[in-house]
């Protein structure tokens, strides 16, 4: 088991020991940064959980496993955000290049994902609040379908068009509805899933980017959390630590895995990715060149978003310094980037960036050399990105309002 994590050999070390003595909790916290392989360990624990032999080798053959490598398994629930669209971007790319099995693995991983988002009994009731995916995941289901052992490898150009397909899909899924910050209401559904009965199947929830709840599923997550279902193993995976409150803490076991940079993030490219071309310092670096946002766009909103917000010249016929601020001024190249909490994440993230001292690639603008205020500014964008992530707030209000602190900042 845990033959296919790279480079986090002590947290599955850990793993492996107390699975074998039967000390695993019933629920657990895996902290770390983004690409550090959380979900990867947690899909894979889930899988030799539910093993029939003991030692669940990554090839075994039985039923369960079976299912769990396709992620298919049904007493699986899978819940939160993820960089869904950077993933299953990378993953269709590295199809089409290598046309391997193992990249076929891949991308059917990263599009069931985002499927498993979507079951029927995380909306239960709920439906026509993803009616207007329904068309998209069926599509999606269909390339899969195709894709998907037994069948055999598709010729190359099917497997373009194949990969198109999952790709184009999952964008209307996002599109039609995005499965995070996570609602009160599936957690419930999930509390009230736990304690039904299923002949003895051992039932898994796994909860990505779980500081991102908001307080009311917070709250609800805490009470199934206090006396959890027998045959029930909870997986809580985080970035931020610091933003899960205490009391959620105080009854999941936690296990920290370490940033996967440098040789460790280059194995990563070559064995999961088959990228060797050197283009990539990072895992960062890869996965920004499959982001839902073109780079340069994000740059250009980041640059109107300062100079308007700054009351700094914009170019001849842009407003003079010290005229009046105003947001509608700034037009970002997607529509969207104010308005998707996805996308603006990514220009959250971007803003950070440009308020990094020396930072070469920030606007040139003269107030961005004073470190002090760069400080004052770059606390703003981060309590921004926590209101995002804890509170009901849409994206744009969030936006407007960091315009106005920054101007009277």
């Amino acid at each position: 088991m845990f033959e296919n994590i790279i480079r986090q050999d002590e947290v599955t070390g850990l793993l492996r020991e107390e699975l074998r003595e039967g000390r695993l909790p019933a629920a657990l916290l895996f902290s770390g940064p983004e690409y550090s392989g959380k979900l990867s360990t947690a899909l894979e624990l889930a899988r030799a959980l539910c093993c029939e032999n003991p030692e669940a080798p990554w090839g075994c053959g039985c039923r369960s496993c079976e299912s769990h490598r396709l992620l298919e398994y049904p007493h699986l629930l899978m819940l939160g955000g993820r960089y869904f669209h950077r993933e299953i971007a990378a993953c269709a790319d590295t199809l089409r290049r290598t046309g391997s099995p193992s990249s076929r693995f891949l991308l059917i991983r990263g599009v069931r994902k985002l499927l498993r988002r979507y079951d029927p009994i995380l909306w239960e009731g709920e439906e026509a609040k993803v009616q207007g995916a329904a068309a998209p995941m069926q599509a999606a289901e269909e390339a899969l379908a195709e894709l998907a052992p037994p069948a055999e490898l598709p010729p190359a150009d099917r497997l373009v068009r194949l990969s198109e397909t999952l790709l184009q899909s999952a964008a209307r899924i996002l599109d039609a509805r995005q499965p995070d910050p996570v609602p009160i209401a599936q957690v419930r559904r999930v509390s009230a899933w736990a304690r039904m009965g299923a002949a003895g199947a051992r039932k898994i929830v796994i909860i990505e980017n779980a500081d991102r709840m908001l307080d009311s599923a917070r709250n609800a997550l805490l009470k199934i959390l206090e006396e959890p279902p027998a045959r029930l193993t909870f997986i809580l995976l985080t970035s931020r630590r610091g933003a899960m409150i205490p009391t959620i803490l105080s009854r999941l076991r936690a296990y920290s895995f370490r940033p996967r940079d440098g040789e460790a993030g280059r194995e990563v490219l070559e064995r999961i990715f088959r990228e060797d071309s050197g283009r990539f310092a990072t895992l960062d670096d890869f996965f920004r060149s499959y982001q839902e946002v073109d780079p340069q766009v994000l740059r250009d909103a980041v640059g109107a978003f300062l100079r308007e917000a700054l009351g700094a010249p914009a170019g001849p016929r842009g407003p003079a310094r010290g005229s009046s601020r105003d947001f509608s001024r700034v037009r970002p190249g997607d529509d969207a980037l104010f308005k998707d909490r996805a996308k603006f994440r990514l220009f959250l993230r971007e803003l950070l960036e440009a308020l990094r001292p020396g930072n070469p690639g920030g606007p040139a603008l003269p107030e961005l050399q004073d470190l002090s205020r760069l400080e004052d500014w770059a606390a703003l964008a981060r309590r921004t990105a926590d209101s995002l992530e804890a509170l009901n707030i849409g994206p744009e209000i969030l936006a407007q309002r960091l315009f106005a602190l920054f101007g009277r900042a």
